[in-house]
């Protein structure tokens, strides 16, 4: 099943498993980013935990707006929401730092069939517009950086939860 449009942004669900003692349903995931897929389609996630991630995102949509990007090179935005929060040590830099995982990290809600392999983020631009960009975390290369009316990403993910 895919929900959005896999020639902008979209999820897919595969077949879907049961397993003993689990909360729900395990199925196969993927995004499609600029008809490039993204995501191990061989792994199996939660799909409870997964519309949960979703929901976080969804709901930080207000804050991505308010902490527009600007319109740079993709490896630069994908640096400033990806990398920051895995480099920033709570520890030692004291201070509040927005809670950038909630607000720009869509490879959460791909769980290991996305995260172990990739990193996907949804930034707001300064031009107005959503934008995702992946990144193969084993190439240390951008995949896939395409730009979407505002609120798209999350209408799709709205569809992917309900």
């Amino acid at each position: 099943m895919i929900f959005g449009d896999k020639s902008l942004f979209a999820v897919e669900v595969g077949e879907c498993e049961w397993h003993s003692g689990s909360s729900g349903p395990y199925v196969q995931f993927r995004y499609w980013v600029g008809d490039t897929p993204v995501g191990d389609w061989g792994d199996r996630i939660s799909f409870v935990a997964s519309a949960g991630y979703a929901s976080v995102i969804i709901g930080a949509e207000f804050d991505r707006r308010r902490s527009p990007f600007p319109d740079e090179l993709p490896d630069v935005v994908f640096r400033d929401a990806y990398d920051a929060f895995f480099s920033y040590d709570y520890t030692t830099d004291g201070g509040v730092v927005p809670y950038l995982r909630d607000r720009h990290h869509l490879d959460d809600i791909g769980m290991g069939a996305v995260n172990d392999k990739y990193g996907l983020i949804l930034v707001v631009t300064s031009s107005g517009k959503e934008r995702v960009i992946a990144k193969d975390l084993r190439k240390e290369v951008i995949v896939a950086d395409i730009s979407v009316p505002l609120g798209f990403v999350e209408s799709v993910l709205s569809e992917y939860v309900e």
